[in-house]
């Protein structure tokens, strides 16, 4: 019984932070009242309460899902790739279409508005760092089956993850096939210098 009431509880949160997820992404996070929540929700603040100590915690919840579906939805399309090259161009796609999703602009905001405790900072730190161990991982395949030079898993994931992020504040000034050009071209100059010949 306890079993299924955690489950129960587990999944309860989940679809509070799904349902509010358009409602942050429409509205921002600073605009987006707890009224708000409960109501898209259909739920009491108590209610919302019982499940997350304050809309912050809720956003937390909320960017950890949006993170795990981003890694969940990368490792189905990863399959397709067979070369570790293909998987970095596959990379720089997956990235550029993730740029559209409407709760980035909230993620920003939340970001850079926020007065945030050392514990928060450390959450979202290892929320920033998700896709890091898969980064790694591609490269150290790519060196693996000779694909890629000797160097080190750690450092290229770091130059990747910049590459990837760095390109990303494109969003508000130029179109997403423009952007992808970019990414792409981003790949092909990090190549030049780790792709054995």
């Amino acid at each position: 019984m306890e079993v299924k009431r955690r489950k129960d509880v587990a999944q309860i949160k989940k679809d509070i932070a799904r349902n509010t997820k358009e409602l942050f992404a429409q509205k921002g996070y600073g605009a987006t009242s707890m009224e708000d929540i409960c109501t898209i929700n259909n739920r009491s603040k108590g209610s919302i309460y019982y499940h997350f100590k304050s809309k912050e915690e809720l956003f937390m919840y909320l960017i950890k899902l949006n993170n795990e579906d981003w890694m969940n939805e990368w490792l189905e399309k990863e399959s397709r790739y067979k070369t570790t090259v293909e998987k970095l161009y596959g990379l720089a796609d997956h990235y550029v279409d993730d740029l559209a999703n409407p709760l980035n602009h909230a993620i920003n905001e939340f970001v850079s508005g926020q007065v945030v405790s050392k514990e928060m900072m450390d959450d979202m730190l290892s929320l920033i760092r998700i896709p890091y161990a898969t980064y790694e991982r591609i490269v150290s395949e790519g060196i693996r089956d000779g694909e890629l030079k000797q160097e080190s898993p750690h450092d290229m994931m770091h130059i990747i993850n910049g590459l990837f992020n760095g390109l990303s504040t494109l969003y508000y000034e130029k179109d997403l096939d423009e952007i992808r050009r970019l990414y792409h071209i981003g790949i092909t100059s990090l190549l030049a210098g780790i792709q054995q010949r």
